[in-house]
Order: C-alpha cells, then structure tokens, then sequence
C-alpha cells in the first residue's frame, strides 16, 4: 500500500498597477521557503500598467504574468487572479500589496491559522496594535468607520476591512464570487462570511510612507460613495429580506405617521401619497421575499457546479494514482 502525500502550494497573489517603483523588491522579499508548504508561486496580475511594472516582475521572478489590456481596477485584478490560483490548484493564496509596506517575514503568521485548520480566511490587520505610524488621519477614521459598519453587519468584530493583505484556504477561494471591480476587499468578506467560512485577524507590521499615494483611494468622498454602493448590493445579494424589509418599513412607517398627522389635524397631507408610501413599502417586503428566493436558488446551483468540479479533478487525480497492480 502507497503512502500518497499531498503537497502544499502557497499562490502568492499580487494586483499591480503602475507599481514599477516597488514590485521588484516585493517579489524578492517574499520567502520562497515556509515551514508546512512544499511549493510557493508568485501570481501578478498586471493590472494595464502603463510603466514597467509587468517587465519588472519577471525579472524580480514572478513565476506567472497576467496582463490586462486596460486597467480594469484591484476588484477585476484580484478575480482574474483568484481564478488563476485556482487553475494552479492552490492549497491557500495570500493575497500582497505590490508596494513593500509591510513585512514579509509575517507571511507564515499569516497562512499559519489555515494551515492547522483553525480558519479559512486570514486578515492581516494594521490596526491590531493601534494605528500605523505616519498614516492620515483622514485614512484612519475612515478605516475605523468602515471597519465598524462591516463588523456591525456580519456580527463580528474587525479592526482593519480595507487591507488588501489576506490569506484564503482552498474551499474559500472555490467559493469567491464578487462583481465590482472597483475594490474587493470589504464585499469578499461579506460574501464568505454570509457563506459560513472562518474569519480571523492577525497583527501585521507596516511601515506606512506618507509620500505614498493609493491607486484606490485617489479621493476619499469617491471611494467612500463607492465602497457605501458595494457595501448595501453585497447586503441586498445576501440578505434581501432584511435590506427590501428595512427600507419598506421606513416607507410604511413614513406614510402611516403622514395619516396620523392627518386624521389629527396637526399636518394635512394628501390622502394619496401616504397611501402610496404604505403600499410602496409592502411591495418592497414582498420584492424582498422574491429576491431571497431567486439568489437562495443561485447559490444553491453555484454549490452544485462547484461539487460537480471538485468530484471531477478528485476523480481525474484518484485515476492517475498508481495502485498495487501496476507495480507487477
């Protein structure tokens, strides 16, 4: 009887765009060695660069390239490599920054929790230890005030949403399913934690450069209106009753105080409109009955793909082991 060994691969994913000043060292920093893992990859999505960021990686070592035509944004980036690393048949993929803020030497501290099967995604928090030195206010208070909604929503606790340094197991990868290509950082938690994976934080070391500016957060009102716009799709996507329910309880409860304001002659107004809102905010509850039935059906058919590819490359692997026989 064979012993048969699994091997772990580590896919280390890196979005780019225009980071030609900081790819190479980020590449070359990254271990290529890690207790617990027998191969490491380093994935970089090129996304539609227009300097030298996509010739620097590959003679930093980056052992796969892809290139987007134009840049789509991290959201698209980060997909595009998601479904690499699950051609490539990752175990986990850690998910880097191009830039090289942070310090490499914390990657096991990162992979270690899926590792030993505690949880399938990893965070590596910046604010676990309190804020990074030297970065923006501005940039704190909107982490801390995105952190807090996302924690509120999920019902557990987080200190940093909007870093993009991340380790996903196997399964959680396979289960990825964001369409804003935007930004991905705030709706894939959403989306595998109302999907019942693990979530954990793990302090991070950064060293945060004031000169520094974020391909995503070029001005703060547009990312928050943006990240807001992601935020209630991923709540009206997983919890449609909940997010149609609120918002027609507000419209009932808007027409219901517009007729009692009337029949109290404190407030005339018309008959119609507060008929309206009631009726408005029954059909938004029933609209959220719909829905939950529509997407509970698509998940269930994107499960069902999912077992149906897994069963085949288990079977296909189960087929290429050699058995007894063959060794007479």
């Amino acid at each position: 009887m064979l012993l048969i060994h699994n091997p772990m691969k580590l896919v280390v994913l890196i979005p780019a765009y225009n980071e030609e000043a900081d790819i190479e060292k980020t590449i070359l920093n990254i271990p290529r060695k890690i207790f617990g893992i027998d191969k490491i990859e380093v994935v970089v999505v090129n996304d539609g660069s227009t300097d030298k960021t996509e010739e620097l990686a590959f003679n930093a070592g980056a052992d796969k390239i892809i290139s987007h035509k134009t840049n789509m944004g991290v959201g698209a980036a980060f997909m595009t490599g998601i479904r690499n690393a699950i051609s490539m048949n990752a175990d986990i993929v850690t998910v880097l920054e191009a830039h090289s803020q942070f310090d490499f030497k914390q990657i096991p501290d990162l992979i270690n929790p899926i590792l030993n099967r505690q949880f399938d995604v990893v965070i590596g928090s910046r604010f676990s230890n309190g804020p990074p030195q030297d970065m923006p206010k501005i940039k704190q208070i909107g982490n801390k005030i995105f952190s807090k909604l996302i924690s509120f929503m999920i019902g557990q606790k987080f200190t940093d949403t909007q870093t993009g340094v991340r380790a996903y197991s196997k399964d959680a990868i396979s289960n990825i399913a964001i369409v804003h290509e935007f930004t991905y950082t705030q709706e894939v938690l959403i989306d595998l934690k109302f999907k019942g994976f693990t979530i954990c934080e793990v302090p991070m070391r950064v060293s945060y450069d004031k000169k520094r500016k974020s391909r995503v957060v070029k001005n703060i009102f547009d990312y928050s209106c943006r990240v807001i716009s992601i935020i209630i799709r991923s709540l009206i996507y997983h919890r449609p009753i909940l997010a149609f329910g609120l918002f027609g309880v507000f419209l009932c409860a808007v027409g219901i105080t517009a007729k009692l304001l009337t029949i109290s002659h404190i407030q005339g107004v018309s008959v119609s409109l507060s008929s309206g809102l009631i009726i408005l905010g029954v059909v938004n509850f029933m609209l959220g009955l719909l829905a939950s039935v529509v997407f509970r059906r698509q998940s269930f058919t994107e499960k069902e793909v999912r077992h149906y590819l897994k069963d085949s490359k288990d079977l296909k692997r189960h087929r290429s082991i050699p058995t007894d026989a063959d060794n007479f």
